[in-house]
């Protein structure tokens, strides 16, 4: 005789909460995604100049492979594929001829602007039919949920936007 399989009990908030960021994800990722190959850029090498481009000193490649959990030898890849195309430098450190640092050129800017320009469009176009108040809420919480995580860097700073009244509160 079989035992009977255990159903497991149905998943609590929590869990909930997680299905459904992980779903959004997946959503944003696919748009992303196609709207970077667009031009001709891959999801990270996407990240990797938009994250040059913010920063007009440059940035360390240990830099840019912690702030985009990259790993060194992918972002090694990457590195290669974007100087070969002629959208960034590596040049030595003035302060340390052993470091190097990566910047970014003005191919790889107009690149970095024409492919955020679509990224964005495309992100737009998907939660087109969310209400913005629900928008606006759901911004202001998942900030607060970040920061409860140690997790508010700037990506996530709420420019300007008041925090959602915490329960009890009007």
């Amino acid at each position: 005789m079989f035992d009977p399989i255990e159903v497991p009990p149905p998943p609590g908030p929590v869990v909930e909460f997680a299905q459904h960021v992980g779903r959004l994800h997946s959503l944003l990722d696919r748009v992303v995604v196609s709207a970077a190959g667009s031009c001709d850029l891959s999801r990270a090498e996407f990240d990797v100049l938009v994250a040059l481009a913010a920063q007009s000193d440059g940035l360390r490649p240990r830099q840019l492979s912690e702030g985009l959990l990259l790993t060194t030898g992918g972002l090694s890849n990457i590195l290669r594929r974007l100087q070969r195309e002629g959208y960034i430098e590596r040049q030595f450190e003035p302060s340390d001829r052993r470091g190097r640092m990566i910047r970014i050129t003005g191919t790889g800017m107009a690149l970095a602007r024409e492919a955020t320009f679509r990224v964005n469009a495309s992100i737009e176009r998907l939660l087109a039919p969310i209400d913005r108040m629900h928008l606006d809420q759901a911004n202001a919480h998942l900030h607060l949920m970040l920061s409860d995580l140690g997790e508010d860097g700037p990506v996530h700073r709420l420019q300007g936007k008041a925090r959602p009244a915490q329960q009890g509160e009007q």
